[in-house]
């Protein structure tokens, strides 16, 4: 499926769902991180169908088989919103979906849910802002907030977010620390939860997913009973 961004530029996606009509069935739309796109997701999409969930995971403009656009946040943020337009486009309400970020795409969902009405927010990886995750990472380097044009302040948008949070950290995370994903929670307003996911690297998550439906299932039902 494809469908444009506000420039234009055309994104590509992939919708799952099950089978018959249930009014009260969450959807999912998932944010990716920097180094995936939908080639290389077909397992997480298949443990969100799974869980129960329909879904949209989709591609950024310059990732997959999307088109060629000026790349920025705003750019990326833009195709977010696009995406979530979509699935309300297809007659899907706000309290039935949720948006699930990882690493990078923790602070494009983070963002969206800024300017949309879901019922909830999932965070992977998430890290309070670039910025931060280059202090953490690059100590010795000389880099100050105004050198960095993309800031993806993740730790600013929680904060003005009108839906839950549950934010997931794997403990051994070499790329986003996972003292990086307490300060964005610690910064987010309630209601919030938090899962930290032990033995297991960055983008390790989906090897244990099945061990963590149980509170995936029941936060996202929170998310729907609430609205």
């Amino acid at each position: 499926m494809a469908f444009p961004s506000a420039d234009g530029t055309t994104l590509t996606g992939w919708w799952f769902g099950h089978p018959g009509r249930d009014p009260r069935r969450p959807v999912l739309l998932y944010c990716h991180g920097n180094a995936d796109c939908l080639s290389q997701l077909a397992q997480v999409s298949r443990i969100f169908y799974d869980f129960g969930f329909d879904g949209l995971i989709f591609d950024y403009r310059n990732y997959g088989a999307s088109g060629k656009g000026p790349l920025s946040e705003k750019a990326v943020d833009a195709d977010a919103l696009a995406a979530y337009r979509w699935l309300r486009a297809k007659g899907v309400p706000d309290d039935r979906i949720v948006i699930w970020g990882h690493s990078l795409g923790s602070s494009v969902a983070a963002e969206l849910v800024t300017q949309t009405r879901p019922a909830g927010l999932i965070l992977e990886g998430a890290f309070p802002s670039i910025y931060a995750v280059s202090r953490c990472r690059y100590p010795w380097l000389l880099v100050f907030p105004f050198m960095i044009w993309d800031k993806f302040e993740t730790g600013k948008y929680v904060t003005r977010r009108s839906c839950p949070l549950l934010e997931i950290h794997a403990e051994k995370d070499t790329v986003i620390p996972i003292d990086l994903g307490r300060k964005v929670f610690e910064k987010a307003a309630g209601p919030k939860q938090w899962i930290p996911i032990p033995g297991i690297n960055h983008s390790d998550f989906p090897s244990v997913a099945q061990h963590y439906e149980k509170p995936i299932r029941e936060f996202v039902k929170r998310c729907l009973d609430s609205r």
